[in-house]
């Protein structure tokens, strides 16, 4: 009976928010509060789905959870990843973002007399342009990762689409009050990450430009730095002309490495530049 219950309190809950537009992630967000479910745990057991399913879009990492409770639209691969973790049926989970799998027999009517048909006009050819769109509602003083839009991957270059992958590949911009890395990145640098490449390496670098720098998601939202793994204590460590703290979380309560940069594009006005200008 109170598993039941527990289930339709859920479903009433759904409903209500639906009813009045109610944010799904932060619904998302106050259920898996509600559930005690922690995000190490949703990283956890969405592993274990996309190991057994070979599938690694049924995966949720620390930032991509974060993205989703801050309204980003998952994935049906996600969403039913979602509801395992939460405990609650696909259907239900559905109902925050406006979908009602019982509605849809509302929707299905009788075949169209011939002169009522709708003469689809053939779709025009994509213009090409050689840009990748993002969602651009971010905070430009923060560091922020950005979610790339996959439909715009149709409109690159074929020999560019097999080197852009919006699942593994993800991007960043570092904030305009982040000059953690000085002139290495400055700040409002776009930056390109592997998550594939998600531990921190140890290797005899000869240069401070041939250490990898990592996104790391924390408490205090996303930062770019050097890394250190003691144990599963992490520690960032800023370049030494950043005037930045080193800072230590653990992980992967407090922390999260989201991958390594690759690729970096960086504004031609250094941040020492940026600086003097400012002053």
């Amino acid at each position: 009976m109170r598993r039941v219950r527990r289930s339709r309190d859920v479903r009433d809950s759904a409903k209500s928010i639906q009813g009045r537009k109610m944010e799904p992630g932060k619904w998302i967000r106050a259920l898996r509060e509600e559930r005690m479910v922690k995000p190490s745990d949703v990283e956890r057991v969405t592993r274990s789905i996309a190991d057994s399913k070979h599938n690694a879009d049924f995966y949720l990492s620390h930032s991509t959870l974060a993205d989703i409770e801050a309204g980003s639209i998952p994935s049906i691969h996600k969403l039913f990843s979602l509801s395992i973790c939460l405990r609650v049926p696909l259907h239900e989970v559905l109902l925050p973002y406006g979908i009602n799998l019982n509605e849809g027999r509302t929707y299905q009517a009788e075949p169209p007399s011939e002169a009522l048909t709708l003469q689809a006009a053939p779709a025009p050819l994509p213009a090409f342009r050689f840009q990748l769109n993002f969602d651009t509602n971010f905070s430009t003083e923060e560091t922020t990762l950005l979610r790339l839009q996959p439909q715009s991957v149709d409109n690159l270059p074929r020999f560019f689409q097999a080197r852009t992958d919006p699942v593994r590949f993800r991007y960043a911009v570092i904030g305009s009050k982040d000059d953690g890395m000085a002139d290495l990145l400055p700040p409002r640098s776009l930056v390109e990450i592997d998550t594939a490449q998600n531990t921190v390496q140890v290797f005899a670098w000869r240069t401070l430009r041939d250490r990898p720098f990592y996104l790391v998601w924390h408490n205090g939202g996303h930062t770019c730095r050097w890394c250190q793994v003691d144990g599963r204590e992490l520690t960032l460590l800023p370049h030494p002309l950043s005037r930045q703290p080193v800072r230590r979380f653990k992980m992967p309560s407090e922390a999260t490495v989201v991958g390594r940069v690759t690729n970096a594009w960086l504004p031609f006005e250094s941040a020492q530049l940026q600086r003097e200008t400012a002053s």
